[in-house]
């Protein structure tokens, strides 16, 4: 193999030339970035994952094990990529990488208002995204309301440093999308140059709306379904939880703002670099099929399991949550009871029941 051209974002292979042709301004010759690969101590296989629970552990070597069966070179190349990033490259900074609560109310209420108000006037279509699978006629719409998304940006960072641990910057917050009918929007991770700390504001939904639950895969290894009602806030890891909406969206619109923060000692610059420098040696080597594992398939850089029903195999075996979240400034996640939305018990001492007898 000769030299090779690398990015983050969307490549264009000619085995002609032996070359990965991607868009972005800095491209990687494979010699060079093999070199940095050695410089940073990678090795093949991983030797530790991050975080290294057994849960995060199963999950993600099963998707390192179908990234390397899948045949074509590019997509090959991308889907290491995603998943390199998700398993050794973004650190976590959250127990579950995952919480659900509510926002504050008036804000919401501004959304809601702003979104009313875009549907009556008539929203604009949104640019085709590879990441959303929907017919060209139902294609997802998309309110701009670029004053109400700063004050988003703004209002809502406080909330982040406190479930994140960490003081924050500002990346992006944008909205309003519109999903229409049949909308879905497969599985993947965010850039990992900004989007680090993140959430998704439920802002609204139409009445006719069945269930659209957000997927989202946590450190423990659970795959999470996540319905979300007006004024819900799902906190995420977005460049490191493999998230979506792999189930098809069954409705008239359905509506959300997104929002992105990352560390205040973030290299946002150059840390997209970091994702292909991980990348291991033999990722342009496709290995045979192995019976029981299931085919990934990438579309652009994201991802679906098509042997699989809607499109993600771990939904048959997934946790399931329902909002509204609690009130009070609660944050659920992983150990809480889905059913009753309430935290884990904690297990009383001995003196604690000798107390309680008295």
């Amino acid at each position: 193999m000769r030299s090779f051209t690398a990015s983050i974002y969307l490549c264009v292979l000619l085995l002609s030339l032996n070359i990965l042709r991607c868009r972005v301004r800095t491209e990687l010759v494979e010699e060079e970035r093999l070199q940095e690969y050695h410089a940073r101590d990678y090795s093949w296989p991983l030797p530790e994952l991050l975080p290294n629970t057994p849960g995060w552990n199963r999950a993600i070597r099963r998707r390192l094990s179908q990234v390397e069966r899948i045949p074509n070179d590019n997509h090959r190349y991308n889907s290491w990529v995603s998943v390199i990033t998700s398993a050794v490259v973004s650190p976590n900074f959250t127990e579950n990488g995952w919480g659900l609560t509510r926002a504050p109310v008036d804000l919401v209420e501004e959304l809601r208002q702003s979104l009313h108000n875009g549907l009556k006037k008539g929203p604009r279509n949104e640019k085709i995204i590879e990441v959303i699978e929907v017919d060209e006629e139902t294609r997802p719409l998309f309110i701009d309301q670029p004053r109400l998304d700063k004050k988003v940006l703004r209002e809502l960072q406080p909330m982040h440093e406190k479930w994140s641990g960490v003081s924050l910057k500002g990346a992006i917050a944008y909205g309003l999308r519109v999903y229409r009918n049949n909308s879905v929007l497969l599985m993947h991770v965010d850039k990992p140059n900004t989007h680090i700390i993140s959430c998704i504001l439920h802002v609204d939904h139409s009445e006719d709306s069945e269930p659209w639950p957000i997927v989202i895969e946590d450190f423990q290894g659970n795959t999470n379904e996540v319905v979300l009602e007006s004024g819900d806030m799902l906190f995420y890891e977005s460049s490191k939880c493999i998230h979506g909406r792999p189930r098809a969206f069954n409705g008239s619109w359905y509506s959300s703002i997104f929002v992105h923060y990352y560390p205040t000692d973030w290299d946002r610059y150059n840390r997209h670099l970091e994702s292909h420098y991980a990348v291991p040696k033999h990722w342009h080597r496709q290995l045979p099929p192995q019976e029981g594992l299931e085919d990934l398939v990438m579309v652009g850089t994201s991802m679906k399991e098509p042997g699989c029903k809607d499109l993600w195999c771990s939904l048959e075996n997934s946790v399931k949550w329902r909002g509204p979240a609690p009130d009070g400034g609660s944050v659920v996640t992983t150990g809480w009871d889905p059913t009753t939305m309430t935290p884990p018990k904690v297990d009383e001492s001995p003196l604690d029941e000798e107390l309680a007898e008295l």
